[in-house]
């Protein structure tokens, strides 16, 4: 079942709600992922303390817009910090959601923004909340004529991976910022690696490493 938020991901007018909205104690779940704005995700949630955050998220997004839902909170899993996540994280929100053939509940979320986190506390059913504070990222770059190398190599990836075009029925393939954040999700790279690039002024770090290691070319005109 899909659902509609009433405000696009990446428009600026919710960048502007973001930081208004700037503060929120929202559930944690520590995965093994990698997520930036704007970037889809899909989730098999089987733990009852899941299920029920899902829950609460729905009720919540169905009544507010995106720039503004309650969602929760992906933060990479590492058992070196306390509550086994770092001080940050990525807010997401549910667009989809079925049940797979094993009756498992399978969810799509989309990135919002990143967070900073603090304050954790550990609920009685054993769900990680935590302070979630907006955190800069990369200034949305404006589409291109058409797409560069990096969004045709990005598009033909896409094309060869049918799983992974599905979370994405609008790919940007001529938005520079959303192809090198769509890269750096999908690399074999050490989370820890990937992390370096999550500063709000690292992206002309991530495109020349995209270039180098994607094209095999220290400059890209």
């Amino acid at each position: 079942m899909k659902i509609t938020h009433k405000t696009s991901p990446g428009s600026r007018t919710q960048q502007q709600d973001l930081k208004e909205f700037a503060e929120q104690t929202l559930a944690v779940f520590p995965l093994p992922l990698f997520v930036l704005p704007e970037g889809v995700q899909r989730l098999r949630i089987f733990e009852q303390r899941y299920l029920a955050m899902v829950s609460e998220s729905l009720v919540s997004e169905s009544m507010a817009a995106e720039s503004t839902g309650t969602g929760f909170v992906i933060a990479r899993y590492d058992k070196a910090f306390d509550f086994n996540v770092p001080d940050w994280g990525t807010k997401v929100q549910i667009v989809d959601f079925h049940h797979g053939e094993d009756g498992l509940l399978v969810i799509d979320v989309r990135a919002s923004h990143l967070v900073s986190l603090d304050r954790f506390d550990m609920r009685g059913d054993g769900l990680l909340m935590a302070r979630c504070r907006h955190r800069d990222h990369w200034p949305s770059q404006y589409p291109s004529a058409k797409p560069g190398q990096l969004g045709l190599t990005l598009g033909a990836v896409f094309a060869e991976h049918g799983q992974l075009a599905q979370l994405y029925p609008e790919p940007e393939f001529n938005r520079l910022d959303w192809v090198c954040a769509r890269f750096l999700e999908i690399l074999p790279l050490s989370l820890n690696e990937k992390e370096k690039f999550i500063l709000p002024d690292s992206f002309p770090q991530a495109k020349s490493f995209l270039d180098t290691f994607i094209l095999g070319q220290d400059k890209i005109n």
